[in-house]
């Protein structure tokens, strides 16, 4: 076989060259999403695009496609979307109980509709079916039986739930994986949808007295996880708009309270979730370059032949290959409204073609992604301890 591109000899140690799985075209791969097959295991990726899946920027179909290929046949990953008619519509899937009546009836607003439609679709798809739910914005590296999915099905391991860790009792739900009908699932599913009741869109959420916390939350968490965005909002709009994680935050701190039929969400959080190291494992480019969108435009788009000894060329060389060789995957954000400057994704939207552009960075992502493999055999974990101070509330009790 011969390879597009080399690996350094000083990574040589850290990859190894693997043959496709799948040598469809983006474009078959994407066609035959248009027509899902029925449910037939856990093994299920998940994923929303209001519009339809030919409708997503060019760069999330590729993001996409490469999923296929990477997780191979058994995996299936399907698209849900609110196309009238869409055998991908999220109303064939998931029960309309469910959900919200704002989603069921189409009334949603604001500036954020999809990625809340998103959120409130994703814990009601891994309850209902099993597998995982993934942002189309996420460039998959590693495939997931080699990051979560051995341990969540091996019974004599104590996980049933895997989710990126980014500080103290936060994660980050651009994906989550758990076993069908999972507790802890239903019950962060549960909590989201009752913040939307009687609503249109998430204003006033970050007021809901079980979630009283957000309003003094603030950027520091974020910041000392290194999350260091220039924003554009102040961080009660952020936590307010990320209300989705911040049900999960409750969750890790409450106890179930003493009504019967209850359970310990804290010490299930400790016990039952494999908490993947979220900045390490899925921010690999941020980790070189820093948070703000332009800087990593600029580092992907650069030239493969551009001086090796210039401070772009070792740049990006360090990002890349840091990802291909240290990452589970980069997830690439659009930040509508969030930030001051056009964050990744938008610049990619904006500049179509820029995230695969031939003799760049870029391509060499997507080419190492599918056709190198790491060796090392374990993402990073944290070892994630409940709070010292646990509530004895139930899911429903402020």
């Amino acid at each position: 076989m011969v390879n597009k591109f080399e690996i350094p000899q000083e990574y040589s140690s850290q990859l190894r060259v693997v043959e496709p799985r799948d040598r469809r075209t983006n474009d078959e791969i994407i066609k035959t999403l248009m027509d899902p097959k029925p449910v037939t295991s856990e093994k299920n990726l998940w994923a929303f695009w209001d519009k339809g899946v030919e409708s997503m920027p060019e760069w999330c179909q590729r993001n996409v496609a490469s999923w296929v290929r990477l997780l191979g046949p058994s995996w299936s990953v399907r698209v849900l979307d609110v196309v009238p008619r869409s055998p991908n519509h999220a109303l064939r899937w998931i029960d309309s109980s469910l959900l919200p009546e704002a989603f069921v009836k189409g009334t949603m607003d604001g500036p954020w509709t999809g990625p809340h439609s998103a959120d409130l679709l994703r814990g009601a798809a891994l309850f209902t079916y099993g597998g995982a739910w993934m942002d189309v914005g996420c460039i998959l590296v590693r495939p997931f039986d080699r990051i979560f999915w051995k341990q969540l099905e091996d019974p004599s391991t104590p996980y049933l739930v895997a989710a990126p860790w980014l500080f103290d009792c936060m994660m980050a739900n651009h994906f989550v994986a758990a076993r069908k009908g999972n507790p802890f699932i239903k019950a962060w599913h549960d909590l989201f949808v009752h913040f939307w009741r009687g609503r249109t869109n998430n204003e006033g959420i970050g007021h809901e007295p079980l979630i009283k916390f957000c309003e003094t939350m603030g950027f520091d968490g974020y910041a000392s996880a290194g999350f260091i965005w220039d924003m554009k909002v102040d961080g009660f709009t952020l936590n307010q708009y990320a209300s989705q994680v911040l049900a999960w935050w409750r969750l890790c701190i409450i106890n179930g309270g003493e009504k019967e039929g209850e359970f310990d969400y804290a010490d299930y959080a400790e016990k039952h979730i494999l908490w993947i190291e979220g900045f390490k494992e899925m921010y690999g480019a941020q980790v070189v370059v820093g948070m703000e969108g332009k800087d990593l435009w600029d580092a992907f788009n650069t030239r493969l032949d551009a001086d090796p000894k210039s401070e772009e060329y070792q740049r990006a060389h360090k990002m890349v290959w840091g990802m291909l060789t240290k990452c589970c995957w980069q997830k690439v954000s659009h930040a509508k409204e969030l930030t001051t400057y056009p964050d990744l994704g938008m610049l990619w939207s904006m500049k179509p073609g820029t995230d695969n552009a031939p003799g760049t960075f870029t391509e060499l992502l997507r080419y190492g992604a599918e056709h190198f493999e790491q060796v090392r055999e374990e993402v990073l974990i944290k070892d994630y301890k409940k709070p010292t101070t646990v509530m004895t509330k139930g899911l429903y009790e402020p």
